[in-house]
């Protein structure tokens, strides 16, 4: 109205202010490209449009007639409609760079597999991908967010076979997941995995015949595929009655080079394999790898801790993997090491950390079977993510796999205290710590006073921690309830003094790995 327009002698200023600029309260250019601080400081720039004095909702955005078109196609659902499911839900006014934005600022540091940021944005990428990519970054923003999975879904199904449509499904197989849709998550998964073979993703000469004209294109290509590998073996040791759905011989696909140099002026070149870390593997020399190669090289130790789990396995073939276990945490973690979990900035490393989070889960699923803590096991039916081993096989000795399955179970939450900021966490790491709670939930039943002591602490943490990610995905606030229900049982029949006995050799072992 006109008494709220300025007048001609005023001067100038900007109608809006970026978000770091308005947290900080201090003055900004307004410039929606990068305002002159953020781009001094080298920040991420981004805008909120203020609701300050409006009656009304603004009006759609880049990123919300594309969003109403996703919505609109599958469910008839008008642009009334829409603004009464997202009132409060949905942030007003809020552009599609800013949603991408987040995406990238958050879960593309944990599944980094579409091409970076700004080659994304030039890339004219399709609608069904952009409007995926906006949903997750909502997450990041808005709490709770709509289930619109089904629409999404629906929109990457009717589009042609090409590599952007299985990162989309691949994309979707953990949305899903997150949100609580295992068999959905499973079913693009399996998608993702039947389209990436038909156009040959698992061999080499795919990202080798992009290299040439776009190796930042090739670079992708090569993650996408690894991040299928890895996404198959992930779901297949969380979710109740899992199965690796990829079950063919590990690729010769080049493993993924490291952040920075994907991010910057790539140029392809010093491409290595599985074997060559292999070798490393065997000889313990110097040769660097990058961190998401070592995730590779986890999510593989960890296909075969799950296969070795579900058969009559030798003692043999433990103790070679186990071996293995080890020695892969004396090559990346030890002093020694070349890939340690924090950075000199205190920043953590978050394919080192997811890296280190997989080999703790293969050691549980390695020993867990022929441990003594079956029989001690809580109720985990009403948990997502969490189920008895499909096979097990107590050894004759249990007492060793009893001590190395507390032993990760504690390694998964002491990974959780590196830092109190849980937002660049992939949403698996939910899973791994409900892992790690059961485990714990069983130790507690039973009578060993010192273990006790020590794994009360950690489980608190692994509450705490998950309902610090309750903010961001559904599975975190379903299960870190009923983590905390099952806990409470146990604690009830403690303190009714029904509890079982351990012999004076497993509570050595259990008192020596606390």
């Amino acid at each position: 109205m006109d008494h709220d327009q300025p007048s001609p002698a005023a001067t100038p200023s900007a109608s809006v202010a970026c978000v770091n600029c308005r947290e900080k309260h201090l003055k900004c250019d307004g410039n929606v490209s990068g305002c002159t601080r953020c781009r001094t400081l080298n920040l991420y720039c981004y805008f909120v449009p203020s609701r300050r004095g409006r009656k009304c909702r603004p009006g759609p955005m880049p990123g919300d007639s594309l969003r109403t078109e996703s919505l609109g196609a599958a469910g008839d659902v008008s642009p009334c409609d829409l603004d009464a499911v997202t009132e409060r839900r949905e942030p007003p006014g809020m552009d599609s760079n800013h949603l991408v934005g987040l995406y990238y600022l958050h879960f593309h540091q944990a599944h980094p597999f579409l091409p970076p940021h700004e080659v994304f944005l030039q890339s004219s990428p399709p609608a069904y991908l952009v409007n995926l990519v906006e949903y997750v970054g909502w997450h990041y923003l808005v709490n709770p967010v709509p289930d619109r999975t089904t629409s999404l879904r629906a929109a990457v199904q009717e589009a042609d076979l090409s590599i952007v449509k299985v990162q989309a499904l691949l994309l979707l197989s953990i949305i899903l997941h997150t949100r609580l849709h295992p068999t959905e998550a499973k079913e693009c998964l399996a998608q993702a995995i039947q389209c990436s073979l038909e156009l040959g993703l698992h061999y080499r000469g795919f990202s080798d015949a992009l290299e040439t004209h776009s190796p930042v294109g090739a670079e992708s290509a090569r993650r996408t595929w690894w991040e299928i590998f890895i996404v198959d073996t992930l779901l297949a040791a969380v979710q109740v009655e899992g199965s690796l759905q990829f079950t063919l011989e590990t690729p010769d696909v080049p493993l993924p080079c490291a952040q920075e140099d994907y991010t910057g002026a790539f140029s392809g070149g010093g491409l290595v394999s599985i074997s060559d870390m292999d070798r490393q593997a065997l000889l313990h020399d110097d040769a660097e790898f990058s961190s998401p190669a070592y995730r590779v090289e986890a999510a593989v130790i960890l296909r075969r801790c799950l296969l070795v789990g579900t058969t009559h396995a030798p003692q043999e073939s433990v103790d070679v993997l186990d071996a293995t276990i080890t020695s892969w945490f004396h090559r990346v973690q030890s002093p020694c090491g070349n890939r340690p979990l924090l950075r000199h900035t205190g920043e953590t490393d978050q394919m080192i950390f997811q890296a280190t989070t997989i080999m703790h889960c293969a050691s549980i699923y390695l020993h867990f079977p022929k441990s003594s803590l079956l029989a001690f096991l809580p109720i985990t039916g009403r948990i997502f993510c969490a189920g008895p081993p499909a096979f097990s096989s107590i050894a004759l000795n249990p007492q060793i796999h009893t001590a190395k399955v507390l032993a990760a179970a504690t390694g998964l939450s002491k990974l959780a205290s590196l830092s109190s900021s849980v937002v660049g966490h992939t949403p698996f790491f939910v899973c791994t710590l409900i892992l790690s709670a059961i485990i714990q939930l069983a130790v507690l039943s039973i009578e060993v006073p010192h273990t006790t002591s020590a794994v009360r602490p950690y489980l608190g943490l692994n509450i705490g921690t998950l309902k610090a990610m309750r903010s961001l995905w559904a599975i975190a606030a379903v299960s870190m309830e009923r983590i905390r229900n099952v806990t409470k049982e146990v604690e009830d029949v403690l303190a009714g003094g029904c509890l079982p006995q351990l012999t004076d050799d497993d509570a050595a072992w259990l008192d020596c790995m606390t």
